[in-house]
């Protein structure tokens, strides 16, 4: 099993190479496509992965959600890191 990097405030998350970002044609919902399969996403899990562009750190995609959606950053953060490292293990995410 290959060893899961950590994910820090510092962590720069994008989605893996092989993983787009689309709308599903018919109901024009956000997935995730990728060579196995496809993953439908809810509004916030579509909008994290929309801040996940290689550049934006976990800290600054925390800030963003919190302003987006009205909460405090603190308790958010753990429920980002917990999504992210989900989408990790099931190789649709990479960070650096």
């Amino acid at each position: 099993m290959e060893h899961q990097p950590r994910l820090t405030a510092t962590s720069r998350p994008k989605l893996a190479a092989k993983v787009l970002m689309r709308l599903d044609p018919l109901t024009q919902e956000p997935i995730l496509l990728y060579p196995e399969g496809v993953v439908k996403l809810n509004e916030t899990g579509a909008s994290i992965v929309r801040l996940c562009d290689g550049e934006s750190t976990l800290d600054e995609i925390v800030q963003a959600l919190a302003q987006l959606y009205h909460v405090e950053a603190e308790p958010l953060r753990q429920e980002v890191m917990a999504y992210l490292q989900n989408l990790y293990r099931y190789s649709l995410l990479a960070w650096h």
